[in-house]
């Protein structure tokens, strides 16, 4: 007995273009690749369903999957992967690999990262700076032991001192309140900067971060330490004054969107725009099941096919 895409459709929950989409790659393999034509279709055997079936029995978790449970990109899994902190399997399936989480691993590791959120705003990009706490503003100016200092942590609290030593104190003596209210910017878009971690509190990449959060208003950005010792700071789209020498210094750690200078002020701008677009609905499955092959994300999959079509 044969069995029609049809059918085959309802036995392996798929619909014909994911179908026709695993025999194109050669992971489902018909019983007449070169009569299909003329015998109405692709026809499937018992053993090769049975076969695909197995295959897809998948041993675990694939890495798109883990990421949705985990509320965090498939590439800043696979850091946790790379760092060893998540553990994983790479398994051949057809003529590919893949890599698989247990459940019981991800199961444990959000556990962890909700309890390390808890306490350190863990994020995507890394640990989240919390920009004020008991009206201390987060990269303010200070005094300790006479000397001036700055605040880089507010979860615990901690200054820099003028010896760049990090110093964790229970209270400190500045006088300061909320940051100014602006209001919510709604325009689509980010403006990014990946900025090295200074190591003196005087340095003026504090004092543009500073003002960043000032004059865009503390809803407007949000700021991460990395892994790798750097500033991920992520700002709306909007304009601060500034001098021409703070122009270069945010130019030389723009990471992604533009950034112009004019007039005295720095005019953060996207160098992406968004558009709507109604595809079928066959059609978004197909780009479903490429992304998750692929382990990317649907943006990089969509982008990656425009540019191929365009070259």
């Amino acid at each position: 007995m044969y069995y029609s895409i049809e059918q085959i459709c309802k036995r392996l929950h798929k619909n014909e273009r994911q179908i026709r989409y695993m025999v194109n790659q050669g992971r489902l393999t018909p019983v007449n690749p070169d009569t299909y034509r003329r015998d109405g279709g692709y026809r499937f055997s018992q053993e090769e369903i049975e076969r695909v079936e197995q295959m897809l029995e998948l041993p675990g978790l694939s890495v798109k999957e883990a990421a949705q449970e985990l509320e965090i990109t498939p590439q800043y899994l696979l850091q946790f992967v790379s760092n060893g902190e998540l553990e994983s399997e790479v398994k051949w399936i057809g003529q590919k690999k893949r890599r698989y989480f247990q459940k019981e691993e991800i199961k444990r590791f959000k556990k962890f990262l909700n309890e390390d959120r808890q306490t350190n705003r863990i994020g995507e990009y890394g640990r989240r700076v919390k920009l004020i706490s008991r009206e201390v503003r987060i990269f303010e100016e200070c005094l300790y032991d006479g000397n001036e200092s700055r605040v880089v942590s507010l979860e615990p609290l901690k200054i820099m001192t003028n010896r760049g030593e990090i110093i964790q104190l229970g209270d400190i003596d500045v006088e300061s309140a909320s940051w100014p209210e602006k209001p919510y910017i709604r325009q689509k878009g980010y403006t990014e900067f990946e900025i090295p971690i200074p190591r003196h509190p005087q340095h003026p990449v504090y004092k543009i971060l500073y003002k960043l959060i000032e004059d865009l208003g503390d809803s407007n950005i949000q700021i991460y330490e990395t892994s790798f010792g750097d500033y991920f700071v992520r700002c709306r789209l909007g304009s601060i004054p500034a001098t021409n020498e703070e122009y270069k210094l945010l130019l030389k750690y723009l990471s992604n969107g533009e950034i112009t200078y004019e007039n005295g002020r720095v005019h953060l701008e996207s160098n992406e725009i968004t558009k709507t677009i109604t595809i079928p609905k066959d059609l978004w499955q197909d780009i479903e099941q490429i992304s998750e092959n692929e382990n990317e994300s649907i943006h990089q999959t969509v982008t990656k096919a425009l540019r191929n079509y365009l070259n």
